[in-house]
């Protein structure tokens, strides 16, 4: 199983405005392999907020079948807009070795 997470850096009270447009996946639910996705909000350096977008997939190639999607493609339009609360992100990727439920 690969989890992928996308850190977003935000400037301090503009987190859940950014949250907000994940409320809908977007298409991402119907891609073969995908499993969960979720989105985080929390404390960063001061004066930030930090906002991790994480998705479960399947395997590298159903993440990688997202990502060369139109779906994706349309769910990122204007995404590369820059915006002045945006501070930056970063993309890892985790095989995930542990998991519990309860």
């Amino acid at each position: 199983m690969l989890v992928v997470t996308n850190t977003i850096r935000i400037k301090a009270g503009h987190g859940k405005q950014v949250a907000a447009r994940f409320a809908e996946a977007k298409g991402v639910q119907q891609m073969p392999g995908f499993i969960r996705l979720e989105v985080w909000l929390g404390e960063g350096k001061e004066g930030e907020e930090e906002l991790k977008v994480c998705t479960v997939w399947e395997n590298e190639e159903a993440f990688r079948g997202w990502t060369s999607s139109d779906a994706f493609r349309e769910s990122h339009r204007g995404g590369g807009e820059v915006k002045e609360y945006m501070l930056g992100a970063s993309l890892n990727k985790y095989e995930m070795v542990v998991s519990h439920n309860a």
